[in-house]
């Protein structure tokens, strides 16, 4: 039918334009003149409504019908319509369109549609032929009711129907002369845009047979004529062959980015000229760097760490794996091992290199935590043992045969042998608490109960040396979740304390109530205060403020360790007040 795709859309839009308008016409003409009858009923109705009251009282006044009439006639005139007064029984009084000797002569009018429909609903309309005027007219009547309201009469407008086909008639000339300027105006548009529409079809269709060799996939959901219909066949020819390819290179694509993006490791990938290519959520928070900022920059303009540059550049010569430990000072101090290795091509060549850092900073504190536990350990174990040995060594030497040295001297092993059992009770403890492991469920702690029974393990101590002990704690029981023995040895450690660095004749104080979101037990004491320089490290592990006092009183130098686990393990915190002369203040706080 068409042999190209210009003289088509031509076609089409000329056609749409045509059958448009004349869609329009067929279903607009009976409304326009359903509209038109409407509008000219209702504005006879307005007009009836303005003189149907002086009509009303000149029927009721039973005027003369001449007077009648002359009233019709001036109506008339003024309303450019034909006005009728009918009386209740259907008998015409006056009627402008109808001279005054013949009006007797004309038929009953009680039977009129619109005298029919006004008498039953107040008002009525209708469009008919009349027999009186021999023309098609549209009538509307309204009754007369005097003050009683009763009929006493109707009132009756009516206006030649060839007014409302003259309406018609002027749309129609009109829509007629608005067809033939958009026919021209679609002539004009359907030249420009089936040109337009149709030559890039063409260029794209040649362009298709160059991508179907396999460069750029499209799905083809239809199949059209003409040119499109070759570039549809084209692409689609070239889709089925890249489809695949693609589709699983994306998948592969989309892979390797969520497994980066959910390393914990930081992942640094840069092209052969050291410019970033990749670098994922890790790196953004080690160097505090935005991705997309960041991407095609070199390494050096972007990342604060010259180290990276280097390894990635040596990378990049060398064509090998590179391990180094680097430490980034900024934003916080970190420690990293830097694992870069060179991303190669099929043939083996270089096209850019790529730098995983592993955070070793908790490693390598755990490191040196372990070298200096071993040697606290060793340390505090060497002394007590070396003095055992001496004393051994002296009783065998002779000195057994001395009963008052020998008791002096077992007695003196007993106290090294009982302090040398606490501390290795409470490096056990620690060891425990650290590896959290078997440290049994949470419970409910009675905190009332658990602090009476510290009180009484610490109460013979402070008889001694005459130290009061004061509780403030609710008589009722004050219960949260936890570990019971190991609240219950923090706060020994705490009351312990206490009462060994408070002077004869000093107070200690314990408190334990229910905070808004948790629970606090807190040990006060008016004992000689720790300095602030030292408060930092007291929960440091066999760091003791006054060596000397602390190993004569039997100290392990990890009673406040002990706590500081315990608390971390409760996912609580312990707060120090301290004032060198007037005593210190610990507060355990455990979260709801």
């Amino acid at each position: 039918m068409f042999r190209s795709l210009r003289t088509a859309l031509f076609a089409a839009f000329i056609s749409v334009i045509v059958i448009g308008f004349l869609v329009l016409a067929l279903l607009a003409t009976p409304l326009i003149k359903s509209a038109t009858v409407n509008q000219i009923s209702a504005e006879l109705l307005k007009q009836v409504a303005l003189v149907g009251q002086d009509i009303t009282d000149l029927v009721m006044q039973k005027v003369s019908d001449t007077k009648l009439q002359n009233k019709v006639l001036k109506v008339a005139r003024l309303t450019n319509s034909r006005v009728t007064i009918i009386s209740a029984d259907g008998i015409v009084l006056a009627d402008s369109g109808t001279p005054f000797d013949q009006v007797k002569n004309l038929e009953n009018h009680g039977n009129r549609p619109e005298v029919v429909e006004a008498r039953d609903k107040g008002q009525g309309r209708s469009s008919r032929f009349s027999n009186t005027l021999n023309k098609e007219l549209i009538y509307v009547a309204v009754p007369l009711k005097n003050s009683g309201n009763n009929i006493i009469g109707y009132l009756r407008f009516s206006v030649n129907e060839t007014y409302a086909a003259g309406i018609v008639l002027k749309i129609q000339k009109a829509a007629v002369v608005a067809l033939v300027i958009a026919v021209l105006v679609a002539l004009i548009l359907s030249m420009f845009f089936s040109r337009s529409f149709s030559l890039p079809i063409i260029r794209l269709s040649q362009a298709a047979k160059m991508i179907a060799q396999g460069q750029f996939p499209i799905t083809i959901l239809h199949h059209s004529r003409f040119e499109v219909g070759i570039l549809e066949q084209s692409v689609e020819e070239m889709s089925k062959k890249l489809a695949k390819s693609f589709q699983k290179l994306s998948n592969e694509r989309t892979q390797i980015s969520t497994i980066v993006s959910s390393m914990a490791e930081g992942v640094l990938a840069v092209d052969i000229n050291n410019k970033i290519i990749l670098a994922n959520p890790v790196i953004e928070k080690i160097f505090s760097v935005v991705v997309p900022e960041i991407l095609t920059k070199n390494v050096r303009e972007v990342i604060r760490n010259n180290e990276i540059s280097d390894l990635l550049v040596d990378v990049l010569q060398a064509g090998h794996l590179v391990n180094r430990e680097l430490k980034i000072i900024l934003p916080v101090e970190r420690i990293f091992l830097a694992q870069a290795s060179p991303i190669l091509t099929h043939d083996g060549k270089i096209q850019g290199a790529v730098c995983v850092l592993y955070d070793v900073t908790n490693l390598r504190k755990l490191e040196q935590y372990r070298s200096e536990f071993v040697a606290n350990v060793s340390h505090e174990l060497k002394t007590p043992l070396t003095s055992i040995s001496g004393y051994i060594e002296t009783l065998l030497d002779g000195a057994v045969d001395d009963k008052d040295n020998t008791i002096k001297f077992i007695k003196k092993i007993e106290k090294h042998t009982r302090n040398l059992t606490t501390l290795i009770n409470d490096i056990l403890e620690v060891s425990h608490l650290e590896s959290k492991q078997e440290l049994g469920p949470f419970q409910e702690v009675d905190i009332t109960g658990l602090v009476n029974r510290a009180v009484e393990s610490v109460a013979g101590a402070a008889k001694a040396k005459d130290i009061k002990i004061v509780k403030c704690c609710a008589s009722e029981p004050c219960l949260m979740m936890g570990i019971e023995e190991h609240i219950y040895r923090a706060v020994l450690n705490l009351l312990d304390n206490a009462v060994n660095y408070t002077s004869a004749g000093g107070r200690v104080e314990i408190s334990c109530a229910r905070k808004d979101n948790g629970f606090e037990i807190a040990v006060a004491d008016s004992g000689i205060g720790i300095p602030q320089e030292h408060l930092d490290r007291i929960f440091e592990r066999f760091y003791r403020v006054d060596t000397a006092r602390s190993k004569e009183l039997g100290g392990t130098g990890l009673g406040l360790s002990i706590v500081k686990h315990v608390m971390n393990i409760h996912n609580g915190t312990v707060i120090v007040e301290s004032h060198v002369g007037q005593g210190s203040k610990f507060t355990l706080f455990f979260p709801a």
